[in-house]
Formats: structure tokens, sequence, C-alpha cells
């Protein structure tokens, strides 16, 4: 299921990036300044605006063309460039100190997931990390909406909800090391939800 027509409008009404994440702030004590980063699938931009401005080369990923250009005409920092790219279909072979994944992995399928994993095994430098941040299968929000499978619905828009060991033991045969996981609530509160979500640190 391809949601691009539903970003489009939601980056159209919500262009700039806000605060940073919990999540950007919590990998923060495992970044080096000077090292490179990409993120997955990066949105408006408030996650990989704060690692650029923290002294990291970032690349960031989104599928919407028209969010892409206005970020980079917004912020003219040498050390950030925001590409318009399917995240799930990367064909660069540059490597990278940090791929960083939030809320991303949840809205593709496990086809597209599964080339995800393989391309970070492949192009996560040694010894650098993988930041993961993704629904639970036991978040609440999957008993709303429309469900349509045993682990996807749609409210309005699709997500996939992850199960913490199958998703260790996939992310452990792409050659990853798991250093830090947590599943909670609490973590990502925004006004009436607070999701139940899985946080994986894994090191090459």
């Amino acid at each position: 299921m391809n949601d691009k027509s539903y970003w489009e409008q939601y980056y159209k009404k919500n262009p700039n990036p806000v605060e940073p994440s919990t999540f950007a702030r919590f990998t923060s004590g495992f970044l080096h300044p000077g090292n490179s980063l990409i993120e997955l699938g990066c949105g408006n931009g408030r996650d990989s605006v704060f690692f650029a401005q923290n002294n990291l080369n970032v690349t960031a990923i989104d599928q919407v063309e028209s969010e892409m250009d206005y970020l980079n005409h917004k912020y003219s920092l040498y050390n950030l460039d925001f590409k318009a790219d399917d995240f799930t279909r990367l064909t660069s072979d540059k490597s990278y100190d940090y791929v960083y994944s939030r809320f991303t992995l949840h809205s593709i399928n496990e086809e597209a997931e599964a080339r995800v994993l393989k391309w970070i095994g492949s192009n996560l430098k040694d010894q650098g990390y993988f930041f993961l941040e993704v629904r639970s299968i036991n978040d609440p929000m999957f008993q709303k909406g429309e469900k349509i499978s045993d682990n996807e619905n749609v409210t309005t828009h699709y997500r996939r909800y992850l199960n913490l060991e199958d998703t260790i033991n996939k992310i452990e045969k792409c050659g990853l090391k798991i250093i830090y996981q947590l599943e909670s609530q609490g973590l990502a509160v925004y006004k009436d939800d607070d999701p139940m979500l899985i946080r994986i640190v894994a090191q090459k």
C-alpha cells in the first residue's frame, strides 16, 4: 500500500520541522561529530536537522519530492542533504556510520522491510549503529481503524505493527548485534496518543 498522496498532503500542511523526537535525543549518546548518518523516511526533517546541527553529515531520504525541495531551500547547512527517493529501494553503495529509522519501518510491508534490512546490512559501516523505533503489535492503535491482516491496519494511513522478538531475529540475520531493546509506552506521547513502541539499537 502506497500512502504517498497522504504524506504529500500532510507535509503541505506541516512543512516545517518541530522539536526533535525523544528518540533522536536518546540516540545522541551513541553519536560522534563528523560521522555520517542516513535517515530513512525523514518527513519534515525534524530529526535530520537536529543531527546536522549536532555536527553529523546527514543524508535524509523521503518520497515526497515537494517537501525535500522545500527543506533543501530552507536549510543551507553544508552537512545536510535532503533527497527524494524510496528508502525501500536504495541503490547507492555508499556506507554510513549510522542508519536511523523512526516510525518508517512500520509504514511498509514485509517484502519492503526485507529489502531495507538487507541494504542496512550491506551499507552500514563496521561498528556502525542502526537505530530503530516503530509501533509494536501491542500498540492500542492496532485496535482502531480497518484491520487488514494479523499485524496491519489502516486508520488515516497504513501501518504494520511489529513484534519485538521477530524484529530482533530479522536484524540479527543481517549481521547486526542488538545492544539495546525496549518495548514500552510513554516514549512518544502526542496529544491523546501514547503508542506502545519498540526501540532497538543494533551494531554491525
